[in-house]
């Protein structure tokens, strides 16, 4: 199934992934779509290769925290994690 809008992604792409990178996976799949012809894709199939595709896609540019499972543009820390980074520093510098 070719994907047309953000809408019509799967739940569990939606749920998962902040808008920006459904926008990512969502360009990659259709490119993907547009690539394969549904008989040339083996084993995976067009939707297959299309889904790795996209993942891949958004791997490239986002990153999954792995105590939330939140996606996060890379280089961009959860404000959390960012809050935790200072107060070790902080701590540190106070032992000091």
């Amino acid at each position: 199934m070719r994907y047309e809008s953000l809408d019509d992604l799967p739940d569990t792409i939606r749920d998962v992934l902040p808008e920006e990178a459904q926008e990512v996976y969502l360009e990659a799949y259709q490119d993907s779509w547009d690539h394969y012809e549904p008989d040339k894709g083996g084993d995976m199939g067009q939707a297959g290769w299309a889904h790795r595709d996209a993942w891949h896609a958004v791997k490239e540019e986002y990153v999954e925290d792995e105590k939330s499972g939140k996606w996060y543009p890379k280089g961009e820390l959860p404000e959390e994690d960012e809050e935790e980074d200072e107060g070790f520093f902080d701590e540190i510098g106070d032992a000091l």
